[in-house]
């Protein structure tokens, strides 16, 4: 197939173009950079548009991320308002993440049956069986005092109680994997970027003439 010098000159301004681009590009530590801090960035920067998987994806979690975190809130909010609806809190209290888990499992915080407090006294008799004073010391360490009072109206209340708090456990868990994750897309891009990078870098592109004055292409691969 004859091709016109027009032509000719075209695929040659082109081909050094473009070896000219990847020349520029083929930056194995700047692509293993760009790639670490978004995935996909050094694969595009190379032409790959495989890259574009990877910001898929690095979008994909972080619409997650932001969906669980979302929904934990949302969670942790309604729990507050559960206890202090049904278990007797004060709504004006300034309460710790353990405080709203130890609600889960006790009825109540005082000294009477089923409560966290007499939970703690068992403990310290078990502890120092023969000595009052250290027991006590033990409970004024570890008990609820009266600014930390709670009383489920109803073990049932207790249970729901528990479902609102066992999710937010379990998006606290999603959240832990998809940090994982997120981690792993951004190591596996960065070292893939890196490794494209170097080995485009010992590919070389060029235009050769033969004997006829005809342009060809040529690629060479320095091992």
């Amino acid at each position: 197939m004859r091709i016109n010098s027009k032509a000719i000159t075209i695929i040659i301004v082109l081909t050094f173009f473009f070896a000219l681009q990847a020349e520029d590009n083929i930056r194995p530590g700047l692509n293993f950079l760009k790639s670490a801090a978004v995935p996909g960035w050094g694969q595009l920067s190379l032409q790959k548009t495989y890259g574009l998987g990877f910001l898929a994806v690095e979008a994909g979690f972080w619409t997650m991320n932001f969906y669980y975190n979302s929904e934990s809130d949302n969670k942790a909010e309604a729990s507050i308002k559960y206890a202090t609806k049904y278990g007797n809190i004060d709504p004006a209290g300034d309460y710790s993440y353990q405080f709203y888990e130890d609600m889960r499992y006790y009825i109540c915080s005082g000294f009477s049956d089923g409560g966290y407090n007499a939970h703690i006294a068992q403990i310290a008799i078990g502890l120092y069986p023969d000595d009052p004073a250290a027991q006590q010391e033990y409970i004024d360490a570890h008990a609820y005092d009266e600014e930390h009072y709670w009383s489920w109206e109803t073990s049932n209340n207790k249970r729901e109680y528990s479902v609102y708090r066992k999710r937010i456990e379990e998006y606290s868990d999603y959240l832990k994997v998809l940090g994982g994750a997120i981690a792993a897309n951004h190591i596996i891009s960065a070292f893939d970027a890196l490794r494209l990078s170097n080995k485009l870098k010992r590919v070389r592109f060029g235009v050769d003439f033969n004997s006829e004055n005809t342009p060809l292409l040529s690629c060479t691969y320095k091992f």
